[in-house]
């Protein structure tokens, strides 16, 4: 890795790629890498085959500045007793990242996986549905389209654009709120 913020994108069978899109443009100047179950190729929402660079395991939270965990169908993972080993090191990496004081950014189904991670207890959180599951039981729900809590930013499907101003926001891409605004009004095809 170079210098500088150290930023990780989880990737996972199924994962929503269009969500990712405006956070690694807005990110593409920094360090970064993308980080699976393992070192298999996964299939995205869209049906691209992606090559992750680091299983899981390979992860040191100690170098993680940010993970970004987009949507897709994190329960289904969660819930999948073969996928129980690689999702408890998951949980485990989650844990340390924030704990250390990394931020994590999760949209549309991604925060699933801080839910069950115990990270979202007692946070400030939004997501596509209301009540997602009973990992979200201490969760409190904004129903913003973008919700920051410490380091922790949660993101609704559909705002993309305004998840990836505030994760260029949280890693200092903008100096300041107007240069955010104008690249959400870029994004967002506002005149």
């Amino acid at each position: 890795m170079t210098d500088g913020p150290r930023i990780f994108y989880l990737l996972y069978d199924g994962y929503a790629g269009f969500e990712l899109v405006f956070v690694a443009n807005i990110l593409k100047d920094r360090s970064s890498a993308t980080v699976g179950f393992g070192k298999e190729p996964v299939r995205s929402l869209e049906k691209l085959s992606t090559v992750v660079d680091l299983d899981i395991e390979e992860l040191d939270p100690k170098d993680v500045d940010l993970l970004v965990i987009p949507g897709g169908v994190p329960a289904n993972i969660i819930s999948d007793p073969s996928m129980k080993d690689r999702v408890e090191v998951l949980v485990s990496k989650l844990k340390a990242i924030h704990e250390g004081g990394g931020k994590l950014a999760a949209i549309c189904g991604g925060p699933d996986f801080l839910a069950h991670a115990g990270i979202l207890d007692g946070k400030r959180c939004t997501h596509n549905v209301d009540r997602p599951g009973p990992s979200f039981d201490k969760t409190v729900f904004t129903g913003e389209y973008v919700t920051v809590d410490g380091n922790v930013i949660t993101g609704q499907g559909q705002a993309y654009p305004e998840f990836a101003i505030e994760v260029g926001k949280a890693m200092g891409v903008y100096k300041t709120e107007t240069e955010a605004q104008d690249d959400l009004d870029w994004l967002r095809d506002r005149k």
